[in-house]
């Protein structure tokens, strides 16, 4: 796991390495919807809850759909449709999932805590997931997070894309979905933006990547509470 280390909560970027499914899914992989043994996910999140030390029970996640809808979360209650949770309950971890998308913590760094974990794709940040994100949390200073996703040097976009973006965000035909999260949470109003800066097109040793192996494959995720 790859650890954001922000007082006042437990964040964690999932990899690929620590989990029982077997290829193409080997081994740490968090979802059922490419065709992985249902049991074998439902264990790899309960391990990645229990190296949080969180109650794998009051895990909250969506079903994904590259929306813009953030929700607040509900402790075990899981699929309802949206691509952000929020919470500002102890107790509750959050799973957002990814697998070349941007996996996204965001957190209220003032007396009040709250956190978001969004899942953001092109989609979801050209229609303004990042700012529901922000949104969702009230009033104060925030602080976020970037997580691994593939890279400017790997994800190839058409004109129908890149142009939802800044012109500058597509270089070669590929777009830097990194600094375009970076540039929406500080337009949102995050006064503090940190990056992984990993791509997961790049590291198939450590990531799941849609581009690089097709659907059949497994999926990452950012996983977080209050602690």
């Amino acid at each position: 796991m790859i650890f954001w280390h922000e007082p006042g909560y437990v964040v964690a970027f999932t990899t690929r390495v620590g989990g029982v499914s077997v290829a193409p899914y080997a081994s740490l992989n968090l979802t059922r919807g490419t065709g992985d043994d249902a049991a074998n996910v439902e264990e790899n999140r309960r391990l990645a809850c229990e190296d949080l030390s969180l109650e794998y029970g009051r895990l909250a996640f969506n079903r994904q759909v590259h929306s813009d809808t953030v929700l607040r979360a509900e402790a075990g209650v899981r699929g309802q449709a949206g691509d952000g949770l929020w919470t500002d309950e102890r107790g509750i971890p959050l799973l957002a999932m990814s697998a070349d998308c941007l996996p996204i913590a965001i957190v209220s760094t003032g007396p009040r805590r709250a956190l978001a974990v969004l899942h953001a794709g092109w989609r979801g940040l050209a229609d303004g997931i990042i700012a529901a994100g922000v949104a969702a949390l009230g009033d104060g200073p925030k602080a976020a997070i970037v997580g691994p996703a593939i890279g400017p040097c790997c994800y190839e976009v058409g004109p129908e894309v890149s142009e939802r973006f800044d012109e500058d965000l597509t270089v070669d035909a590929k777009l830097d979905l990194w600094s375009a999260a970076e540039r929406r949470l500080r337009a949102a109003g995050v006064e503090r933006v940190e990056q992984v800066n990993l791509c997961t097109h790049d590291h198939p040793e450590l990531f799941f990547s849609h581009r690089r192996d097709g659907l059949a494959r497994g999926v990452q995720g950012v996983i977080g509470a209050l602690a």
